[in-house]
């Protein structure tokens, strides 16, 4: 499977990738469009699209501080199933060897249980601090979401940390 970097707003596969990251996150979990295009441009930011032939997916990484943060994964609906999910993560780890971090959402239905069980079974473990997702507009209101790891957040000064050079670097860094 191929990542490739996206730094271009004109890219001719950016329709894939704003039709799949519509479908895959709703509103308050997402930038408007305009302002996802602002993004990509930005050094610590990566969108790279998954190809395997045809675009399967993608993902959006920030390097921040030491460590990586994952905004966005999604695998298109007609290629889940084909163990592309556990591809990329096991990619993700190999090309950042450092800590990683991402957003789930609380479990609360089938979906959300099932996605935290996948990357509890690719080693990330939840954080054990209640964490509130800043919003991507200016004004509106915080999301209650989880973070994971890998490796684990015991500290929570070390999470109140995280959690603010996160909410610095990918929300508050691009508010209009």
């Amino acid at each position: 499977m191929q990542w490739i970097r996206i730094t271009d707003p004109e890219h001719l596969l950016l329709p894939f990738v704003r039709s799949l990251y519509e479908s895959a996150f709703p509103v308050h979990e997402r930038r408007e469009w305009a302002n996802f295009l602002r993004t990509i441009s930005f050094s610590g930011m990566q969108l790279s699209l998954l190809e395997d032939e045809l675009p399967v997916g993608f993902i959006i990484t920030w390097q921040i501080q030491d460590f990586c943060y994952v905004e966005h994964f999604a695998i298109s609906s007609s290629q889940r199933g084909k163990l592309y999910g556990g591809k990329v993560i096991d990619e993700l780890f190999d090309r950042f060897n450092q800590r990683i971090i991402l957003e789930v959402e609380p479990e609360h239905d089938e979906d959300s249980r099932r996605r935290i069980l996948f990357y509890e079974r690719k080693g990330l473990q939840p954080v054990p601090f209640s964490y509130m997702q800043p919003p991507y507009r200016k004004g509106e209101d915080c999301y209650k979401m989880q973070l994971m790891s890998i490796p684990a957040i015991t500290s929570y000064n070390e999470f109140e940390s995280i959690a603010s050079d996160i909410r610095a670097t990918v929300y508050e860094g691009f508010y209009e």
